[in-house]
């Protein structure tokens, strides 16, 4: 899977679960380390957690290893 499949994933995930303020940073000309940077915010701290928990799953569902 390239970054742009990655980060479709990522963005399709967050976007499901109703995810606020989504906004995606290209960093490829300033690290070595991603391609993207992708911040979003949520409603509440059980939200937010809900979220990262749902993108592991999606990622782990897809065959990456989310570190």
């Amino acid at each position: 899977m390239d970054s742009e499949q990655l980060l479709k994933l990522v963005q399709t995930s967050l976007e499901d679960m109703k995810a606020h303020e989504m906004r995606t940073l290209d960093v490829r000309r300033l690290t070595s380390v991603t391609d993207y940077l992708v911040i979003v915010s949520g409603t509440s701290d059980r939200h937010v957690r809900s979220l990262a928990s749902r993108l592991v799953e999606n990622a782990k569902a897809a065959g990456l290893v989310p570190i």
